[in-house]
């Protein structure tokens, strides 16, 4: 039986919360193996990449993490510009469906409250945001930053350079230097 057809069984036993579940399950999932194909078969997950701010790395990074929805309605990578160029607001650069899976399954609904732990704690992003959580660590890399340790002072000023890098036909807007 495939998960959807268990949607269906769980809706017609009344299951409704059950339902819910397993729908946003499927949902992460499907998220989870559309960005695994994304992934290079043969390249090692974790090397760092040795030229920092290589446009094509970033070019490359990009077009990645546009295939998926940002929590603003943007593209994912222009929601992660968004939030730091203009509106500060993390949640801009977080994958919708997973957030909103950790916003109901894990906070009860609480918005805040998950923004506040999931934003405060690298281990609960990284489990509960595993997209998201590539994106940043995979910008950092690119950027040659420490993975997972920058400040968001640095983290800003390496966004600024990597969109003066990638130009505004690209990031859809310009920085004034």
């Amino acid at each position: 039986m495939n998960d959807l057809e268990k949607v269906l069984d769980q809706l017609v036993a009344g299951e409704e919360d059950k339902a819910k579940e397993t729908f946003h399950n499927m949902v992460v999932q499907q998220s989870r193996d559309e960005f695994n194909k994304l992934q290079p078969q043969d390249a090692p997950q974790d090397q760092p990449v040795q030229e920092a701010a290589d446009r094509s790395a970033l070019l490359a990074w990009y077009n990645k993490y546009n295939k998926y929805m940002g929590n603003n309605g943007d593209k994912l990578a222009d929601g992660f510009f968004e939030a730091y160029l203009d509106t500060g607001i993390l949640t801009d650069a977080t994958e919708t469906n997973e957030f909103a899976k950790a916003v109901d399954d894990v906070f009860g609904g609480d918005r805040y409250k998950a923004e506040e732990e999931l934003f405060g704690n690298e281990d609960l992003r990284k489990k509960h945001l595993p997209i998201t959580h590539a994106m940043h660590d995979e910008f950092e890399k690119i950027m040659g930053l420490p993975v997972g340790a920058t400040s968001p002072e640095d983290m800003e000023d390496n966004v600024t350079k990597a969109a003066r890098i990638l130009g505004d036909e690209v990031v859809g807007f310009s920085l004034e230097d």
